[in-house]
């Protein structure tokens, strides 16, 4: 069995590196390797797992998710259910389980070690458009479920432990290695997936950067389960080298995760000590009634204090800051005067953590350096800075004498620094005075110690610097800390010893007299006692201003020692936190040991529980008004004593709809699946006689066709073959959707496959085996396809609305009012515009409103006109921020088709020249034909659906036309080449449709056959100065008319002649606007804009001469 799993592997392997035919085969192959390894939701795994499972994962697992992430992901992920999906994911992330937990455990380490890299921006093989959105909830889901602690026992479990013993050095040196380089791919899986989003999105991909993999959520589940497999470790009966995790905590440092200050509960900036505190002091000290063990003294200590000294530091700063965080409330401030008792507390932690104070060791360093050369807060009254200095201090007196000389001679080295009296600021001063007189008050008074300090040459000369100070605050810290020495070092004198002020006047008077028998003066011997104390009196700290009340302060916390405070009874252990609450329960995370669900059995032993049996009810039951209001609810309790069955449910009848078996032909009928290849698709569409083909090949090919975009050349080899299937499509079956989703193919063919489909669109569409119908379909392919290689919006084709209750109608009147033809069906007379007819309405509109823009710049009145008109209130077209219209709205822009190729460089050569080309060869043959008929005595009449020179085929080839131009107006050659084959095609189109000015002004007499030619013609005419419109506004914005107007004058000219004809036409009210389906002033404000157009173009180049528009 144990060589099964590393077959079945190998042989997956083997399998994902092949082409595989359909998704049977690929999801088989799936189940077999996870039933190999055990991870398959029906396997049974042994107890222990063997070791050879071990090794074959971490040999073929890391090949398999490239392999899946490379080929199968981006051609099978689509076309999976969920419970396919589940078994991919496995191979990813598995489903955490107590009794498969190390297996698991090795995938998701397999994990960490394959997807990280392909985030990078220099990876040698990118990661597929495709598979982007899965591998980013691979790696978010494996984040949440295997975090460091998985990772550390699938590398140094208890099975690695044994293999190490028994193999050496050597496996314990590859071990070690491994370990590095999974803790340097964890820490930096936040920047790289945000790296990788930020890049993809500049492609165009829609996604985000999931919540779970944004750094303070991820760094805080991160700590909380290293913290967790600390104290595991710690507990472990067996000794445990505690390197690993010492790295892991010299990576975070070198990120910079050990904040100087403590960051607030909702920063966004992660912090390890926030998060790992109060666990972490929780188990330093735990309840009294508690069976949890605490850590043991010399753990924590093994893991920090190896740091470098760099790392050291900074961990340290680190961790007293925010050890005096919440020490001091507001409710419960720390006292300077007296002794505190969570000072002494915050003292023990810290020796729990970087050890007892050593001169000249690493963690007497560290605390010197954050003391003395860390950042410490400006104002003089911080409490956390208080406290902060009365923990160091407390902390060094717990290291005896020796400890406390030591660092009164480091701080007073500090304080007498010439540069720092002089340069230091004020609260940085305090603070570093504050520290000295608390270590002073570490040595009892008289101390020999202190009497030295006190004649030292640099404390003397320090006092005179301090006194010689331009500010009087830090003069009087200088005169605090002489008095403070004078009183440590010199005794007290009794009061009948010092001399008054009278005395000293007597003993004045004394020297001045001259005593007769000696010839001396009579003053008195100088007094026994060497120096007296220094005393600068009340009125140098009396009264506030210039750093009394600070200096008073200072004076009352003299010879303060917290060491000697007692500690109160604290049977729960809640005043050791320090503070630190302990993470809420909606963000605490699962346990690193979880116990298996007993809600989901596994395997074949598990046996069904027996349903318990329904209690006795009554055989009258009362209803309540709910139930009487609706009897046909079906019994969810069957009562005994019913004589009927039970109603079915809804998902008992979907199963047995769905059930196979029970089918007719189920034993001769094959399931018809998803495709995942081009070419499955092309088979499907082959199949025309069977629905369930044409159906599946409909409903999944736009997807696939644009998930193959960029994937190979799978899709440019058979882009061809699938466009000439789904044009020549037919609806016999009345398929559901079955246009819509047809347009969508071939659209999808022509945005992804340009260079193949388009050109073959142009062909197809003047060959006469095509209906109108289809035709159709090709041009709506060509300019929805051409306006997303554009980055253009692609209106989004109009569903059939459906009447409730048709039977219900409003009177005539009122029904006429409120129902307009769009909300017809076609069937009843309904018309509903198609893509074309709303994208070129709105180029339209864009076109128009430009034109009367400018006529408003040139001729006031017409806006003053336009202010004075009254009208009905515009509803405001900005949505409220955070309304559904906005979210929606911000879902269409941020979800656009990345194009396979720019619009510009594929327009003139495969879409709008060919699309010309073949009409006016198109053209040119019927006109010999016509020519051949008239010789002969018999005139060339066109019939069938198909005909390309009909009204309503013209129209639609003008709109495509129109649109591509508008499209490609960046093209190269739009101006020399697009724009003057534009006009000359929508020109000649719209002359062979002629106004008819006089003949026509009275409307035909009844009878549909008289209305329709106008109507055709007005449709054709409008559309071609449509095409006209949107090739002059290119050329007028790029490049003001200059290349038409110096190369195409002529044109120009007869252009602006046509349309000034139209346009008189229109306003005498002829047939040509009598038969515009409508589309009310589409001719006239088209022919309008074009006359304007042309008069820009002539007036700014002085080369033609056209009549003014009347």
């Amino acid at each position: 069995m144990t060589e099964a799993a590393g077959t079945a592997l190998r042989d997956l392997r083997e399998t994902l590196r092949s082409a595989i035919p359909d998704t049977d085969t690929f999801t088989f192959s799936l189940s077999a390797a996870l039933q190999a390894i055990h991870l398959h939701p029906t396997s049974v795994p042994p107890s222990p797992v063997p070791e050879e499972v071990l090794r074959a994962i971490d040999r073929y697992i890391p090949a398999i998710q490239i392999s899946l992430l490379n080929q199968a992901v981006p051609t099978f992920l689509h076309a999976l259910d969920d419970g396919e999906r589940r078994l991919v994911e496995s191979f990813f992330c598995p489903k955490r389980d107590a009794t498969t937990l190390p297996i698991a455990r090795s995938v998701a380490l397999a994990t960490y070690q394959t997807i990280p890299p392909f985030l990078s921006s220099n990876h040698l093989t990118p990661l597929p458009t495709q598979s982007r959105d899965f591998a980013m909830n691979m790696l978010a889901a494996v984040v949440d479920t295997y975090s460091i602690d998985d990772l550390y026992w699938a590398i140094w479990g208890a099975q690695a432990q044994a293999e190490t013993s028994s193999s050496g050095e050597k496996m314990d040196g590859v071990r070690t290695l491994r370990w590095e380089e999974t803790v340097k791919a964890l820490v930096t899986v936040p920047a790289k997936a945000a790296n990788a989003v930020g890049r993809w999105k500049q492609e165009g991909w829609a996604g985000d950067v999931s919540q779970t993999l944004q750094p303070k959520p991820f760094f805080d589940r991160l700590v909380l389960r290293l913290e967790a497999l600390m104290y595991e470790i710690s507990q472990s009966p067996r000794s445990t080298d505690t390197a690993p995790i010492r790295f892991v905590f010299q990576r975070l440092a070198s990120l910079g995760l050990f904040s100087q200050r403590p960051t607030s509960l909702h920063s966004p900036s992660p912090s390890i000590l926030p998060a790992l505190l109060p666990r972490l002091l929780s188990h330093l000290h735990t309840p009294l009634d508690s069976p949890i063990p605490p850590y043991p003294t010399s753990f924590l200590p093994s893991i920090f204090l190896p740091l470098p000294s760099s790392t050291l530091a900074s961990v340290t700063a680190s961790l007293l800051q925010h050890l005096v965080y919440h020490l001091s409330a507001p409710s419960a401030p720390i006292l300077p005067d007296r002794p505190d008792s969570r000072v002494k507390r915050s003292v023990d932690v810290l020796t729990r953590i970087v050890g007892a104070p050593e001169v000249g060791g690493e963690a007497w360093d560290a605390v010197i350096i954050a003391m003395i050369n860390g950042k410490r807060n400006g104002s003089a009254m911080d409490e956390r800075e208080h406290a902060l200095t009365r923990m160091a201090v407390a902390w060094v007196g717990t290291g005896g004498e020796k400890a406390a000389n030591a660092f009164i001679d480091v701080i007073m080295e500090a304080w007498t620094d010439p540069k720092y009296i002089k340069f230091a600021l004020y609260g940085q001063q305090f603070h570093l005075t504050h520290l000295l007189v608390l270590a002073l008050s570490l040595l009892p008074p008289y101390h020999s110690r202190l009497v030295s300090l006190s004649r030292r040459p640099r404390f003397l000369h320090a006092l005179q610097s301090y006194l010689a100070h331009p500010d009087a605050s830090i003069r009087r810290l200088g005169m605090l800390v002489a008095e403070t020495v004078s009183e440590m070092t010199i005794p007290d004198e009794p009061e009948s010893s010092v001399a008054g002020k009278d005395d000293e006047i007597e003993e004045l008077k004394a020297g001045l007299e001259i005593d007769e028998e000696t010839g001396e003066t009579r003053a008195r011997k100088p007094r026994s006692g060497g120096a007296r104390r220094l005393r600068f009196g009340k009125e140098i700290w009396d009264g506030t201003g210039e750093g009394r009340d600070e200096a008073r302060w200072l004076k009352s916390s003299i010879c303060v020692r917290d060491g000697e405070a007692v500690l109160e009874d604290d049977p729960e252990g809640k005043m050791w936190l320090l503070g630190w609450d302990e993470v809420a329960k909606t963000e605490r995370l699962p346990q690193s040991n979880p116990t298996p669900p007993s809600s989901v059995p596994r395997g074949r032993t598990s046996s069904p529980k027996r349903p318990a049996k329904p209690k006795s009810q009554p055989k009258i039951v009362m209803l309540t008004d709910e139930q009487m209001d609706d009897p046909l609810e079906g019994y969810t309790n069957p009562s005994p004593s019913s004589s009927r069955s039970p109603s079915p449910t809804p998902s008992h009848l979907e199963e047995i709809a769905s059930d196979p078996s029970l089918a007719l032909d189920g034993a001769q009928k094959k399931k018809v699946t998803r495709p995942v290849y081009v070419g499955q698709l092309a088979a499907l569409l082959k199949e025309r006689d069977s629905p369930e083909h044409l159906e599946m090949a409909l409903k999944w090919g736009e997807s696939l066709v644009r998930a193959k975009r960029s994937f190979g050349t799978e899709l440019a080899e058979n882009a061809v073959t699938i466009a000439t299937l789904s044009i020549g499509l037919n609806d016999p079956f009345h398929l559901d959707e079955f246009d819509k989703l047809r347009q969508g193919l071939v659209t999808a063919l022509v945005a992804c496959a340009p260079r193949q489909v388009a050109p073959f669109l142009t062909e197809q569409y003047f060959n006469s085996q095509y209906s109108l119908q289809q035709k159709s379909v090709m041009l709506t392919a060509l300019a929805m396809g051409a306006r997303e290689l554009a980055g253009m919006k692609v209106p989004e084709p109009q569903a059939t609305r459906r009447i409730d209750f048709p039977s219900k109608t409003l009177p005539p009147a009122l029904h006429k009012k409120y129902v307009g033809p769009s909300d017809l069906p076609p069937a009843l007379g309904g018309r509903q515009p198609d893509q074309l007819e709303q994208a070129i309405d709105g180029v339209r509109g864009l076109l128009i409103s430009k034109s009367a823009k400018r006529g408003e710049d040139e001729y006031p009145e017409l806006a003053r006109e336009k202010r004075l008109r009254v009208g009905l209130n515009r509803r405001t077209m900005v949505a409220e921020q955070g309304s559904l219209a906005a979210r929606q709205a911000d879902e269409r822009a941020a979800q656009p088709h990345a194009s396979v190729v720019p619009f510009a460089e594929v327009a003139a050569e495969y879409f709008i020249m060919p699309l010309i080309n073949r009409f006016w060869q198109h053209f040119q043959d019927i006109g010999i034909r016509e020519s051949r008929a008239v010789v002969a005595g018999n005139r060339f009449r066109g019939a069938g659906a198909g005909m390309v020179m009909s009204p309503m085929a013209l129209e639609k080839l003008l709109m495509t036309l129109s649109l591509m131009l508008h499209a490609a107006r960046h093209s190269p050659v739009f101006l020399a080449v697009l724009s003057p084959e534009a006009l000359e095609l929508g020109m000649t189109i719209g002359l062979r449709h002629p106004n008819k000015p006089e003949d026509h002004l009275i409307e035909p007499e009844s009878g549909e056959s008289g209305g329709e030619a106008p109507r055709a013609e007005a449709q054709v005419l409008g559309a071609a100065l449509e095409l006209t419109l949107v090739a002059l506004d290119g050329a007028a914005e790029l490049d003001q008319g200059r290349t038409l107007a110096m190369g195409k004058p002529e044109l120009v000219l007869a252009i602006g002649e046509w349309a000034s004809g139209v346009f008189d036409v229109e306003s005498k009210g002829g047939m040509v606007a009598a038969g515009q389906g409508g589309r009310e002033g589409r001719i006239r404000a088209g022919a309008a804009a074009v006359v304007v157009k042309v008069a820009e173009i002539g007036e700014k180049w002085g080369h033609l001469g056209l009549p003014r528009m009347r």
